[in-house]
């Protein structure tokens, strides 16, 4: 799996480009990620990018060890994650659910720029 990171200081916007295989440890290792963006600050927005990525060693018990993980940005900061397969938009969407209510505004989209549009403006 690779990571690519863009920090936008502008627009205030973490976005991480995940290609490759990515299984439960890139899971962990894309909180890593963000914890290792030292030009962001914790009001910046997230969007992570999973078009070009494989989750099919994504499992439930990762998914929750994730969602379990202290939040690494501000919880008013919006976190978009954008995946077209139905496994992987599943997956994200039980992050989701399991992250109602302990900060953190998470959404997940299947259209990049319907994900960006929200980070930026907080409209779908």
């Amino acid at each position: 799996m690779e990571i690519e990171r863009r920090t936008d200081q502008i627009t205030r916007v973490i976005v991480l480009v995940v290609s490759g295989e990515l299984d439960d440890d890139g899971l962990l290792r894309l909180r890593g990620e963000l914890e290792g963006v030292s030009e962001a600050e914790s009001h910046f927005s997230l969007l992570i990018d999973l078009r070009k990525a494989s989750g099919q060693n994504v499992t439930t018990g990762g998914t929750r060890v994730l969602a379990n993980q202290p939040l690494v940005l501000a919880p008013s900061a919006r976190r978009a994650v954008v995946v077209p397969s139905e496994l992987g938009f599943g997956m994200a969407r039980m992050y989701e659910m399991l992250r109602e209510g302990s900060g953190g505004a998470t959404r997940v989209f299947r259209s990049y720029e319907e994900a960006e549009r929200w980070v930026l403006t907080g409209k779908s």
